[in-house]
């Protein structure tokens, strides 16, 4: 109570003393360590050169803990998070002048902590373990295993404070990024996984939950190599935000979108990165530049205008952790602008042995015939297409505002459990009058539909997965 006592004075004080203290907010996070299973690549495959995941990184699946966030004090409730994100926890934000609380519970089985990098906290709120402690007490509570540490099922709340020193500097890019992690054994919790960023916005340039109000979209991408067996090489994965192999998903950035690239380093003597992307050069400090140099606890913000459309490789420079799998892509896409006559309403292709397309006639002329091509997806990101036929050919007629359910045959019921969706592409509509309608491109008109019903929808396609190298 003592403790609480001291530190709401502490930042009622910060409050009133700091500029525009009105417009200062309590930015509330409730955050849980969780032990996890987390698998380095759960296509199962290297989706940059469409191969088997490279000896000697075959077991991709290890035990792992992170930081995972909730909607409220039940820690009942995950909150969603960008698919992007990864290994990482939520990014927790604030505007100069802010507030941070941070309501922490371990359900971890060892004793943890959060400690942040960039904001102000006073002793009782480091998160660190080392002498000397909060007054005559430990800073945390004793842990089960005997040292200091939030044990398991314990909470703690941590009270931070984004002063300006958290903020940018001047002349910089209106809104920084920091690290938390946690710190009562560090090296071998980040290297657990528990890791995530902080961005502070620049005061009066935020938006209502804190992002820069002059960036339309933002990345977070950590280089780690990740050690899970004491230096062996099968067991170190050079991994961006906890992926291997192109694996990393959602960096996907619509034409002409202001960027800012949050990048972040953690690790040892290995962890020497200098991030390349393909395709674009950003402004880095006073300097252009497409790669970057990180060390070990670096805290990079870099900006980029999306004017260059394509898939292009994003990637560690470091020779031998491209060899490792230290690679993704990111996506710069032009929005869709379809013009089909035809529109799928819906699909399903899991019930056994049949499979099912509803298609309506969207324009004003009745449709004779409808040619349609499908590729399919083992995993979000690997598309695939069937070596043999996929095209399907209708010939009812579609008069227009209606719609017709065609039958195709299905896949055998095991196959069927492993494809995670398929996409359908309109090829050509000829109408009863004889004219035909054909896209300017593949990328022109298309359709996900996923056998879970719940995933979020396809902005754009990812590469078609092509052989380039035998397994």
């Amino acid at each position: 109570m003592e403790i609480t006592t001291k530190l709401s004075s502490l930042f009622v004080l910060f409050a009133l003393l700091s500029p525009q203290a009105g417009l200062a907010a309590t930015r509330h996070y409730y955050i849980a360590a969780e032990d996890v299973t987390w698998d380095f690549a759960p296509s199962g495959r290297d989706l940059l050169y469409a191969r088997g995941i490279p000896y000697p990184w075959q077991q991709t699946r290890w035990k792992k803990t992170r930081y995972i966030e909730y909607t409220d004090s039940t820690f009942s409730v995950k909150k969603p998070q960008p698919e992007w994100l990864g290994i990482l926890g939520p990014v927790i934000r604030a505007e100069v002048g802010d507030t941070v609380v941070v309501d922490f519970m371990n359900r971890s089985a060892r004793p943890h902590s959060i400690h942040p990098h960039g904001l102000r906290y006073d002793k009782a709120n480091e998160g660190a373990l080392y002498i000397p402690f909060e007054g005559d007490r430990p800073l945390l509570q004793r842990g089960r295993s005997g040292y200091p540490g939030i044990p398991q099922g314990g909470h703690f709340t941590y009270h931070w404070f984004a002063d300006e020193s958290s903020g940018p500097a001047k002349g910089g890019p209106s809104s920084v990024v920091w690290s938390y992690h946690g710190h009562i054994d560090e090296a071998v919790e980040t290297n657990d996984g528990l890791v995530g960023p902080i961005i502070v916005t620049a005061r009066g340039m935020a938006k209502a939950d804190a992002s820069p109000k002059d960036v339309d979209d933002e990345f977070v991408a950590w280089f780690m190599v990740f050690d899970q067996q004491s230096g062996k090489d099968s067991g170190l994965f050079h991994a961006i935000n906890g992926y291997i192999f192109g694996n990393l998903q959602g960096l996907i950035i619509k034409k002409g979108d202001r960027v800012r690239w949050y990048l972040l380093a953690m690790g040892n003597e290995r962890d020497l990165h200098t991030p390349h992307w393909h395709g674009k050069v950003l402004q880095y400090g006073s300097r252009n530049a497409d790669v970057i140099e990180l060390l070990p606890g670096s805290m990079v913000t870099a900006d980029m205008t999306a004017d260059n459309p394509g898939t292009w490789l994003f990637h560690c420079h470091v020779s031998d952790h491209m060899e490792a799998g230290m690679m993704t892509t990111y996506t710069i896409y032009e929005p869709q602008h379809c013009t089909s006559p035809v529109q799928f309403v819906s699909a399903d292709f899991w019930e056994p042995g049949k499979s099912r397309v509803t298609v309506k006639n969207v324009s004003s002329k009745p449709v004779g015939e409808i040619h349609v091509t499908f590729d399919y997806l083992n995993s979000p990101l690997d598309r695939r297409r069937p070596p043999e036929n996929n095209e399907w050919n209708w010939t009812t007629s579609i008069q227009p505002g209606q719609q017709n359910t065609f039958e195709m045959p299905g896949l055998l019921p095991d196959y069927a459990k492993q494809v995670f969706g398929y996409i359908l592409f309109p090829k050509m509509v000829t109408f009863q009058d004889g004219t035909q309608w054909q896209p300017n491109s593949e990328a022109e008109c298309f359709d996900a539909f996923w056998r879970d019903k719940d995933h979020p929808p396809m902005i754009t396609l990812p590469p078609l997965q092509i052989q380039l190298n035998e397994d």
